[in-house]
Parts: structure tokens; C-alpha cells; sequence
């Protein structure tokens, strides 16, 4: 299986052509717009599967995997620890949403 990249301008005038590629081919197909990827097409099947073992994956996960614990601060600690030492933030949250909520955009 490889790669295809086709531009969105392609896939407006080959609709019927690229989802007989997809179909046959089984291959992914990306969608570029101003050359960069904005969608993926797969075959219904295909994505079915994937949505089934992304299920069973995750499912798998929930079962194995201990419940977070402490705060933010304790589940950011692998994220830029630096950046969060001695910091407290569930009341820098609390700061952002009040400042959020209080902008004249809100």
C-alpha cells in the first residue's frame, strides 16, 4: 500500500473516478487544499474496521491503565515541567476562564 495525495481541485472533477480508487484499491487517498492535507478518504469497510479496534483499544486501555491522580499540575508533570513547577493550576484555569469570560469578545 502507498500514498496517494490528490489536490481537492482533482477530487471536484474525478469524484466518481477517485471513489472507484478507493473502492478497488483500498488504498487511503489524502485531500490537499493549498497543498496541505485537510481530509482523508477511505473505504466505508476499512474505516468501520478502524473504528471497531480503536474501540477495542481503548476499551482495552480503561480496563489496564490506573486512574489519573493529583491535580493538573501532577498530569502535566511529563509536559514542560519546567514551565508548571510551583505553579497551581487549577486557579490559573480559574484565572483564564474568568479573564475569558469577562473579555469584550465574550
Amino acid at each position: 500500500m502507498y500514498t496517494k495525495i490528490m489536490p481537492v481541485s482533482d477530487l471536484r472533477r474525478k469524484t466518481s473516478d477517485v471513489i472507484d480508487m478507493v473502492r478497488e484499491g483500498g488504498d487511503a487517498i489524502y485531500i490537499t487544499q493549498h497543498g496541505r492535507p485537510v481530509v482523508v478518504l477511505i473505504d466505508y469497510v476499512r474505516y468501520e474496521k478502524l473504528l471497531g479496534q480503536l474501540h477495542t483499544l481503548t476499551e482495552q486501555v480503561k480496563q489496564t491503565a490506573p486512574a489519573p491522580s493529583g491535580s493538573y499540575t501532577v498530569r502535566l508533570a511529563g509536559l514542560h515541567q519546567s514551565i508548571w513547577e510551583g505553579v497551581d493550576t487549577d486557579i490559573y484555569l480559574q484565572q483564564e476562564r474568568d479573564a475569558w469570560e469577562n473579555s469584550p469578545n465574550a
